[in-house]
């Protein structure tokens, strides 16, 4: 669901009975097999978007590609500036907060204002960055807000009483040099929580994750002028 770190899906997908286990849905979500093109956007601005769904241990996950003539390490400044999100997202995010201070590793938490009568969803989670073999990488896996941030989550809570958080949210951004350019991938594996029925997926299939990479890329063309 990020907006994330990124920039967000904020429609629910598909849950099982039991929420899998991160480490092992992160796995299922980085093998390279398995993934299916669902759809193929051309976005103003950006070009195409080619999105592809993979099913991992029961949750649906969500792949997004495209190439832009962009620097990646700005692509990646841009992505990890979770708390200005809001001002370039497409998404309405009222809040967005950084809950420690790494440079390569740290914690945030982002709210989601759903239209009625969608109720809101708000996500705590820990990122960190990584460069391989050339590769920019940015990771999140939601955290136990109640265990870890029990403060900030009443905070918030006492704030958006009718908040939901997200059952499962993890994912991550890629941007790999090439010739030309960089190639800009978003990962997620995420279900909103709530009673959201399954169909919802295909509309964030279809239509939230090239959203998601297409503002991205909008802002950093903003930040480069390009």
């Amino acid at each position: 669901m990020l907006l994330t770190g990124t920039v967000l899906i904020g429609i629910a997908l598909a849950r099982s009975a039991h929420a899998a286990e991160p480490a092992a849905l992160r796995a299922g979500m980085e093998e390279a097999s398995g993934w299916k093109v669902v759809e193929t956007k051309t976005l103003a601005g950006v070009g195409e978007v080619v999105v592809q769904h993979k099913v991992v241990l029961g949750e649906d996950c969500l792949a997004g590609e495209t190439v832009a003539a962009l620097d990646p390490d700005v692509l990646l400044t841009a992505a990890t500036d979770v708390e200005n999100q809001p001002k370039w997202s497409s998404w309405k995010v009222p809040e967005a907060k950084r809950l420690t201070a790494g440079a390569t590793s740290f914690d945030y938490f982002q709210l989601l204002d759903n239209p009625s009568p969608v109720s809101d969803r708000y996500w705590f989670v820990h990122a960190r960055t990584s460069t391989e073999g050339g590769v920019r990488i940015f990771r999140w896996d939601q955290v136990d807000a109640e265990a870890q941030y029990p403060a900030a989550l009443a905070d918030l809570t006492s704030r958006y009483p009718g908040a939901v958080s997200t059952r499962t949210n993890l994912g991550d951004w890629t941007f790999s040099p090439e010739t030309g350019g960089t190639r800009i991938r978003y990962r997620i594996c995420t279900d909103a929580g709530g009673n959201i029925p399954r169909w919802v997926g295909e509309i964030a299939a279809r239509s939230t994750l090239p959203g998601n990479i297409g503002d991205l890329v909008k802002e950093v063309r903003r930040r480069t002028g390009l």
